[in-house]
C-alpha cells in the first residue's frame, strides 16, 4: 500500500494504492525537484566561480586576504559543497 489516510474524526485508517493522477504527480514532482537541484548546484558552481576569480583578481592587484574580508566579507562566504 503507498497511502495510509486516517479520519481524524472518526480514527479510521485506510490504505490504499496511489491513484492514476497520484503517481503521475509523483513523477512530476521528482522531476521538478531533480531540476530544483540541479539549478542549486549551478548557481553555487557559479557563485564559487566568481569568488575564486574576484579573489585572485584581488590578490592581483595587491590586496591581501585579511583586506579582503573587511572590504568583501561576502567573498569569504563561498557556498558549501
Amino acid at each position: 500500500m503507498d497511502v495510509i489516510e486516517i479520519n481524524a474524526i472518526t480514527g479510521k485508517v485506510t490504505e490504499r494504492d496511489f491513484t492514476t493522477d497520484e503517481v503521475a504527480q509523483r513523477k512530476i514532482d521528482a522531476a521538478n525537484a531533480k531540476d530544483q537541484a540541479k539549478t542549486k548546484e549551478d548557481a553555487d558552481s557559479q557563485r564559487l566561480a566568481t569568488i575564486t576569480a574576484a579573489r585572485a583578481h584581488a590578490a592581483s592587484l595587491g590586496f591581501t586576504d585579511a583586506m579582503l574580508a573587511v572590504m568583501y566579507p561576502q567573498l569569504e562566504e563561498a557556498p558549501s559543497e
